[in-house]
């Protein structure tokens, strides 16, 4: 993180929504330990361990998307550039590298979910970490979503290759994000004083 906010530091291509889900898994798995310490509940307090470890695991496999997110663009600038080179093989480059920012995508709806479950879990002191969590989680979605259109937008329709399978998978992936956004915003809203 300190790399991206020095005043010199850069957030790679294709890396802002891996970095927005990194935030967002930080801020989810701090709530949720705090709460656990707090917590009445053992139930709730396993459900709340289970949460955090999850969101810890999901900003470990996010730190690890964004270096593959730069070696994902450098790999297609590179077919980019090489002159003589197939058509086929500039397409599957860039189908290949629109799997990195659909999971992130992925990973940053799972940081969502895992909001969703620990809205009714932790107290009102924390909500509003999971507020800014969830919108975190789901700036990482927009941005991994947008990454991987950006890739997908340069491979034509029927090229047979798969592309339309995947633009299906980064439209239902925004689209179940955008449902549980609003349904996290909407709790959130019950509890605003």
């Amino acid at each position: 993180l300190e790399r991206f906010i020095a005043p010199d530091g850069t957030v790679p291509p294709g890396s802002a929504g891996a970095l927005a889900g990194t935030l967002a898994a930080s801020i989810l798995s701090t709530a949720c330990g705090n709460a656990v310490e707090e917590c009445r509940s053992e139930r709730v307090a396993e459900e709340l361990i289970a949460i955090r470890e999850k969101s810890l695991s999901l900003r470990r496999d996010l730190f690890a998307l964004m270096e593959h997110g730069t070696q994902a663009a450098r790999k297609v600038a590179a077919v980019r550039a090489a002159a003589g080179r197939p058509e086929a093989e500039r397409l599957k480059a860039l189908l290949f590298a629109s799997e990195v920012p659909l999971r992130i995508a992925q990973s940053c709806q799972a940081l969502l979910n895992l909001s969703l479950r620990a809205l009714g879990r932790i107290g009102v002191r924390c909500i509003a970490e999971i507020g800014t969590a969830s919108a975190l989680a789901f700036s990482g979605v927009v941005g991994g979503i947008v990454t991987a259109r950006t890739y997908l937008a340069g491979i034509p329709p029927g090229t047979g290759i798969g592309a339309a399978v995947t633009r299906k998978r980064a439209e239902r992936i925004l689209r179940e994000s955008e449902s549980l956004r609003t349904q996290i915003i909407d709790h959130v809203r019950q509890h605003l004083p």
